[in-house]
């Protein structure tokens, strides 16, 4: 559900790659999400089910070969390249590697004023003084701002690539799997900068992660991708406590737990997704689903409402919850 308000609406969003052996990969089938100013919305799978492409379609940077995406009320997919340079202005990215992201040519200075010079955004005397403030706002001291890539650790590698995404002030970040690349002892540290940033700065947030443990602590609501399609979507908070699709539940049970002795309330997920280029009839997380019933694989489920803020795409929910089926 969409609304006026909202700084970005994505709506029937289509992504399709056809590969060389004339086939077709659905990377992205039939996806709508909306993030109101000040939001995060977090969303989840693993590799491979379509997250970093939509992402890519956010930002503009690949264009959806069906469905529309509107941020500030501008369709993305569909103005010119002078006016999408100007929209881009209010959504950057952080990438999830910063070895690779980073231009290592440049000194942090010059990383984080590109965007500036790019937009020309204020004299070189000002452009200096943001460069340094933000450098300062994300955790690094002024005389790393001669340093290059190269001679910064990941995790000061990553706060210089967040560093460059605040540049011109954007409206709407979005985080491509920005702590799976970092040492553990430095995630948390990352994302407290990123919690921190986001409240000071009145940022909205697409954090893209396959650890659905790691978007607990940033997220205000959750959607869960699976092989192209949004399976699951609400609060985090209900989400995470009640899961009302298996795939979701199964998500959450492979977490690594603080005590391995403790017994899973399910069984974790077995097997691997199917092929985006070969997808099954009917849902496609059929094959891996302990609760599939035959019409399951006759009908792909719709992504409605099933309480307030809450949507599923499952023939089965509401039905019962997902921890009384998985111990039936």
């Amino acid at each position: 559900m969409t609304d006026t308000s909202d700084l970005l609406v994505a709506e029937n969003l289509v992504r399709h790659f056809p590969t060389g052996k004339g086939q077709i990969v659905h990377a992205v089938n039939d996806v709508s999400l909306a993030i109101a100013p000040g939001e995060t919305l977090a969303l989840v799978g693993e590799s491979g089910c379509g997250k970093s492409t939509l992402g890519r379609m956010v930002m503009g940077l690949d264009r959806p070969d069906k469905g529309s995406v509107r941020l500030l009320g501008q369709d993305l997919a569909r103005i010119g390249r002078r006016d999408l340079h100007a929209a881009r202005r209010s959504v950057q990215m952080i990438f999830q590697d910063p070895s690779a992201s980073l231009d290592p040519r440049w000194s942090a200075e010059a990383i984080v004023r590109e965007p500036l010079d790019n937009y020309r955004i204020g004299t070189p005397a000002e452009r200096r003084d943001r460069v340094l403030y933000l450098l300062e706002k994300v955790g690094l001291r002024p005389d790393q701002a001669k340093r290059f890539p190269h001679e910064l650790s990941g995790g000061q590698r990553q706060r210089l690539g967040i560093a460059r995404a605040l540049a011109t002030q954007p409206r709407l970040i979005v985080a491509d799997e920005p702590v799976s690349a970092l040492d553990v002892s430095i995630r948390a540290q990352v994302i407290n900068l990123l919690c921190d940033l986001r409240d000071e700065m009145e940022l909205s947030l697409l954090f893209i992660s396959h650890d659905i443990g790691v978007v607990s602590h940033i997220s205000d609501r959750i959607a869960v991708m699976y092989l192209g399609r949004i399976v699951e979507e609400g609060k985090t908070a209900t989400v995470l406590n009640a899961p009302q699709h298996p795939y979701t539940a199964g998500l959450l049970d492979s977490v690594p737990r603080p005590r391995p002795s403790e017994r899973r309330q399910r069984a974790p997920l077995e097997g691997d997704p199917p092929s985006p280029i070969t997808l099954p009839a009917g849902c496609a997380f059929r094959p891996r689903c302990p609760i599939a019933i035959d019409l399951c694989g006759r009908s792909v489920p719709p992504l409605g409402a099933t309480g307030a803020g809450r949507q599923t795409a499952c023939h089965r929910a509401g039905e019962t919850t997902v921890q009384e089926i998985s111990h039936v």
